[in-house]
């Protein structure tokens, strides 16, 4: 997922405090035996169409959903993070909006909690994102995985989600089997109380290269090609898709795997520090500067150059909805079915009349 201003600057950080603090008040609901299923349908690989919203754009995201109740089949809350302990909480826009119930805010459409490895600290020293050795010292033995497999699990009751996403990414390679194990005991325990389970897989080969547990449902970053990375270019291109396709087929898991395409794009200053913008933000850029606008082929991204008041040259490139378009077509025919989109917030109507086209 993008890294937006470094969550914009961790501001969360103390009120994750205030909320480790909170969940030491709460009363645990024991585990001996299943709970309720709830009326909701479980999210799972069979979701043709879902999205995200994150808690840095949580109004724009929430109106974006409201003004389309119906369009997706389930929605992925973004995110729970990390204290300086290691335990997970719900980031604090989310906990506002949520209350203790998602279903107040999304009905019965199912809800995944996305749970990140970004460390956010009560004085913003040692916050993290995509932290590796996180994630090692959560899976490294049978006790921390059980641990960290049960406080998941109560979190995501707690506040009634019908399933878990693990976006834990960077994950290192000497951390793998050890990951893949938690996956697997994530799953099982996860079932047994009714809830489902989703796995961001990064477009890496050590996310690709063996097979991977068998259960939960899968979802790839389909993007990040070109980024906050490199210099100008597209996030994806048909292919880099079919290589990713390729890559899921040899290990048995294309046909339950979902597509994660991503809106948005960067703005390139001298073709090197980028800026991430949404598609509304690159859209109201392109006018205000009357940059010359074509675009790209064959992935189908809108590319915009125009010089800043201080003689610098720029270069943007950004999704819309014809994008989105060519990238599922070039998809489809490599062998998705099922489409995320990285996420909801400063799109434009387009958008949602072709998700309408892809949803029927």
């Amino acid at each position: 997922m993008d890294k937006r201003a470094a969550r914009q600057g961790f501001s969360l950080a103390l009120a994750l405090f205030a909320l480790g603090i909170l969940w030491a008040c709460v009363p645990q609901a024991p585990h001996g035996s299943a709970q309720a299923a709830t009326s909701a349908a479980r999210p799972g690989p069979n979701d043709r169409l879902t999205a995200w919203i994150a808690d840095w754009d949580l109004a724009r995201g929430l109106a974006e959903w409201r003004a389309h109740p119906q369009r997706f089949d389930s929605v992925r809350i973004f995110a729970a993070y990390f204290d300086d302990r290691d335990h997970a909480a719900l980031s604090p826009a989310w906990g506002a909006a949520l209350g203790n119930d998602v279903r107040s805010v999304f009905g019965q459409t199912p809800a995944y909690l996305t749970v990140v490895n970004d460390i956010a600290t009560p004085t913003g020293k040692g916050n993290k994102l995509k932290d590796p050795e996180l994630v090692r010292r959560l899976v490294a033995s049978p006790q921390s995985r059980a641990a960290h497999i049960d406080e998941l699990i109560r979190l995501a009751e707690r506040h009634h989600f019908a399933g878990i996403e693990i976006d834990y990414e960077n994950v290192a390679a000497p951390t793998w089997p050890d990951f893949s194990v938690f996956i697997a005991e994530l799953y099982a325990a996860a079932s047994a109380r009714g809830l489902a389970v989703s796995v961001v897989l990064q477009p890496q080969r050590r996310y690709l290269a063996a097979p991977l547990p068998s259960g939960p449902a899968y979802v790839l970053m389909g993007y990040n090609l070109f980024g906050s990375h490199s210099g100008p270019g597209p996030k994806a291109t048909p292919a880099f898709l079919a290589e990713q396709a390729k890559a899921l087929r040899a290990i048995g898991l294309l046909e339950t795997t979902t597509l994660a395409l991503a809106t948005g794009g960067f703005d390139w200053t001298d073709g090197k520090a980028a800026k991430q913008l949404t598609e509304a933000e690159a859209v109201a850029l392109v006018a205000q500067t009357r940059a010359t606008s074509t675009r790209s082929d064959p992935d189908g991204y809108m590319v915009s150059r125009y010089r800043d008041t201080s003689g610098k040259d720029h270069e943007v490139w950004h999704a819309d909805a014809a994008t989105f378009a060519t990238l599922w077509q070039a998809a489809q025919s490599a062998g998705f079915t099922r489409l995320a989109v990285w996420r909801l917030g400063g799109n434009t109507p387009a958008l949602f009349d072709w998700l309408a086209t892809h949803k029927h």
